[in-house]
């Protein structure tokens, strides 16, 4: 991988620019696109692209400004997109569950593996026997691959330890490979995963330690943004992620919540009612909870890799766009059930699983990903002013992306201003 850092640097002979630009006069820390408006990429053909040390300083048609350089990159007739802002992962964890997958194959559900001690737990216990160190150099190269396929800014949840000392672990290995990897990493604690097996008879106590000792532990050491809590059948209540969410707004910490995954289950009517940032998952949402969430200004953020991993239906995206509520996409790369970190399938899966279009599931994968953090107003679109995150794609045009899947397309990856050529 080849890298340079330029204090100016044009990007010229670009086939197509998409500019997934923020709707004209919306203001606000997280500018999204809703409904219709997500088919709204602002293509520019023929284009160039100059940078500023870390920012974008101007984009527009070719020869329609003399654009003096410190140095010139001659795209030969490639796409340019924003970095896709991979904004659901599990992407840091220990130990593996192939075994798991091929038992799957075989008949054995999720809820079956997880009974018989697999599925999180077994994470959970790799995580615990592991130190901050080995997590980070198991992780590393996955971090690494994301951002070869595009991802220049990816959410990394914390939920495999279940205890303070763990959940600890992985937040300070987020932040290790945050600080030494080229994407951004945000940290989000998501000490309510599921309920440990010390705990099982007691599953007050966990929660007690949670809003008592972890949340104060993280917040006091600056670990994370964000408070997730897994909100489903099988899982934590509403009540019992309400207290956990008040408790992580006490202290900063922003709520995401997993939401109706596995069931309808009143997660997303709860997303809206606390304000949070994003309810994901969804593959089981209410109409009302779809208006409710698109009322509170609620990002859904939809895995469609999840659903293929695991068989299960898709969210219902058409229905979600139909009635105004903005959707982004995300991997929810993960040991267990989505091991995959590339954003280029995940935009596949969305046009064919859940009939997206390519127009919207590249909004959802870049400025509306910015919105489910908080992010949208300095990352997410390439317009002047915002930082230099970009992806260049060896194609010509950008439905290509997702007719050719399977594959990595990207060709060069930039971020803060500097070029990273695959």
């Amino acid at each position: 991988m080849r890298r340079s850092r330029l204090a100016t640097l044009l990007l010229e002979n670009i086939s197509t620019l998409v500019t997934v630009k923020a709707p004209a006069g919306e203001d606000g820390s997280s500018p999204r696109r809703a409904g219709a408006a997500m088919n709204d990429i602002g293509v520019i053909r023929n284009a160039d692209l100059l940078i500023e040390d870390e920012t974008i300083a101007w984009v527009g048609t070719h020869g329609e400004r003399d654009l003096p350089a410190d140095e010139r990159l001659d795209c030969n007739g490639r796409t340019v997109l924003p970095g896709f802002v991979d904004s659901h992962t599990h992407i840091v964890f220990a130990g593996n569950r192939a075994g798991e997958f091929a038992r799957r194959l075989q008949g054995a559900s999720y809820q079956e593996i997880a009974a018989a001690g697999g599925g999180i737990l077994s994470t959970m216990r790799a995580v615990r026997g592991s130190t901050a160190a080995g997590i980070v150099e198991q992780c590393r190269p996955l971090v690494q691959s994301a951002f070869r396929h595009g991802s220049t800014t990816i959410e990394a949840k914390s939920g495999y330890g279940l205890d303070t000392e763990s959940e600890l672990k992985l937040l300070e290995a987020i932040a290790i490979l945050d600080r030494e990897e080229a994407p951004d990493l945000v940290a989000t604690f998501l000490g309510a995963h599921d309920i440990p097996p010390e705990h099982r008879d007691d599953r007050e106590a966990y929660i007690q330690e949670i809003i008592g000792r972890m949340i104060p532990e993280v917040a006091a050491r600056n670990l994370a943004a964000f408070c997730d809590v897994f909100t489903d059948t099988g899982y934590f209540t509403v009540e019992e992620s309400e207290r956990i969410f008040e408790a992580g707004k006490r202290h900063d910490l922003l709520p995401r919540v997993h939401a109706d995954e596995l069931s309808s289950f009143g997660a997303a009517e709860m997303a809206a009612r606390i304000g949070a940032l994003s309810a994901d998952h969804l593959l089981m949402i209410s109409d009302e909870g779809i208006g409710m969430m698109r009322d509170a200004g609620v990002m859904a953020t939809l895995l469609p890799g999840t659903a293929f991993y695991l068989r299960l239906p898709y969210a219902p995206a058409r229905r979600m766009i139909g009635q105004g509520l903005a959707v982004a996409l995300a991997t929810d790369c993960n040991p267990g059930s989505n091991m995959c970190e590339n954003m280029q399938m995940t935009i596949a899966l969305a046009c064919m699983g859940m009939r997206m279009t390519v127009e919207e599931a590249i909004t959802a994968a870049t400025l509306n990903g910015a919105a489910a953090l908080g992010m949208s107003d300095r990352i997410g679109s390439i317009e002047p002013g915002k930082q230099a995150d970009l992806a260049i794609f060896g194609v010509d045009d950008y439905p290509a992306i997702a007719y050719h899947y399977g594959v990595n397309q990207v060709q060069g990856v930039m971020k803060r201003g500097m070029l990273f050529m695959n």
